[in-house]
């Protein structure tokens, strides 16, 4: 929040409590006529013509403050000028019901500790101050008779000219009103401190935030320049790797004449290495298009198990290289369709079962399998490789992750497959989680939602995408 802001919800709290200021005296009114009624069916000889006048000059102001308080800007005059006339009709009240022995003499006290909770620090003791001297004023003018006294009890019709009485009772109201005014004042000045801490606590989490923001957007631009310069450097040499690929292709296939076996041997390395390249690459531009949302889907009815099956079968001469027993079950024949993208989620199982060959020692054993389990096709590639530690299972989808013992044993790879692999996965509205132990192997799960069901069912930018990728 802007300083600019927190002044503007301070000014408008402010003009909230003298709103409610206004309705509390609505209220008050209303009790003091109602207590006045009451009073009176009780044979309490009230004056109600003077308290009618009381409340009608009560409720006229009100009107006008009323009007007042709604406006934008506000006079900060008026709440104090609301003051003199609440003690003056509070005053008024008490003459006409009795003066010293009226029974509204407590409205005093609450004038000051509303007034004090509503407005500022200055007003309970300008309402001590201001209530003190009207009422005492009002004691001196009845005393001495300027003002009629009005005896609503007959049960001691001279109390008011009782000079203990008079003493005790006024002595006792003014010590009440300043007790009044110092527990409301201090009440007050506490919250205000609070207050004040707490818009100062909020003013440098604002700047705080805004500087947090700044930072975030300069990262998300930076993190937007790098995503954008790994696609067009990806492009950009994707095109000279592929043409030293058919290259050498060529040279390996004595295209160009026959090679002598250290020839063909160098050009062998320099092919691989060159592959490896471009796989990399590859990731590079699947990430890049993830990160942009670009990575497009052509999605339609398959059968998985035809997939899979080609791709065990091309997996199988790198697993007889390292005499590692690779193989494929399908518990249920024929496997039910379901709704792929057939390229992509050939790239997300060839990511799991390279990943697999790649970190299973020789001699190991890769066991694939596809199960129906209730609404989900299940594809499980479990191997005996080295696992994965403990402590870095949450980070595995994550990009550039590779774990720190596959780093110490191959220093090759690029920790980009797992990420595209959950992509892609998410993406076909299915799930994929693994199960490792260190030392022991792991085994990774995808389960993809079968046709016809809830979760299956494709969205129509699905339908569109569909359609753009084929038109």
């Amino acid at each position: 929040m802007r300083p600019q802001d927190l002044v503007a919800l301070e000014q408008q709290e402010r003009r909230k409590r003298l709103q409610w200021s206004v309705v509390i005296r609505y209220l008050v009114i209303f009790i003091v006529v109602l207590l006045a009624w009451v009073g009176s069916q009780f044979g309490a000889a009230f004056f109600l013509p003077g308290i009618l006048f009381s409340v009608a000059m009560a409720l006229g102001f009100n009107l006008a403050f009323s009007y007042l308080y709604s406006r934008e800007q506000i006079n900060p005059m008026w709440p104090y000028v609301g003051i003199f006339i609440d003690m003056a009709v509070v005053t008024t009240i008490v003459h006409f019901t009795g003066g010293i022995t009226s029974v509204f003499l407590p409205l005093y006290l609450l004038q000051i500790v509303g007034t004090n909770v509503q407005f500022s620090r200055l007003a309970g003791p300008i309402n001590f101050f201001v209530g003190t001297a009207l009422f005492a004023l009002l004691l001196m003018l009845e005393r001495q008779g300027i003002f009629i006294h009005y005896t609503p009890f007959d049960v001691a019709p001279d109390l008011h000219e009782n000079f203990a009485y008079i003493a005790a009772t006024g002595v006792t109201l003014v010590v009440l009103m300043a007790v009044s005014t110092y527990r409301s004042g201090y009440v007050v000045r506490s919250l205000q401190r609070v207050e004040a801490e707490l818009a100062k606590a909020n003013e440098n989490l604002a700047r705080a935030n805004q500087t947090f923001q700044s930072a975030n957007q300069h990262l998300k631009d930076l993190d937007q320049l790098k995503t954008e310069f790994i696609s067009v450097a990806s492009h950009q040499l994707r095109t000279p790797l592929s043409a030293i690929k058919w290259s050498l292709k060529m040279l390996i296939d004595h295209d160009l004449g026959p090679l002598t076996v250290e020839q063909e041997d160098l050009l062998l390395k320099g092919y691989q290495s060159n592959e490896r390249m471009i796989a990399l690459i590859n990731d590079l531009l699947n990430v890049s298009r993830i990160e942009e949302g670009r990575m497009t889907f052509a999605f339609a009815v398959e059968n998985l198990d035809p997939i899979i099956r080609e791709l065990v079968e091309d997996a199988q001469h790198l697993a007889a290289e390292k005499h590692i027993a690779l193989t494929y079950q399908a518990e249920t024949q024929p496997l039910p369709p379901v709704w792929i993208d057939k390229q992509k989620l050939q790239l997300a199982l060839q990511n799991l079962i390279d990943n697999a060959l790649k970190y299973t020692s020789v001699g190991g054993i890769i066991g694939i399998q596809a199960r129906v389990q209730q609404q989900e096709l299940v594809v499980s590639v479990q191997d005996t490789g080295v696992g994965i530690p403990v402590n870095q299972h949450t980070r595995v989808f994550t990009k550039f992750f590779r774990g720190d013992n596959v780093m110490r044993m191959q220093t090759e790879g690029t920790g980009l497959g797992l990420f595209i692999t959950h992509d892609v996965v998410v993406k076909h509205r299915g799930r994929i989680w693994f199960e490792s132990h260190e030392g022991r192997g792991t085994t990774f799960y995808i389960a993809l939602p079968l046709t016809g069901t809830p979760a299956q069912a494709p969205n129509q930018k699905e339908h569109f995408d569909q359609v753009m990728t084929k038109f």
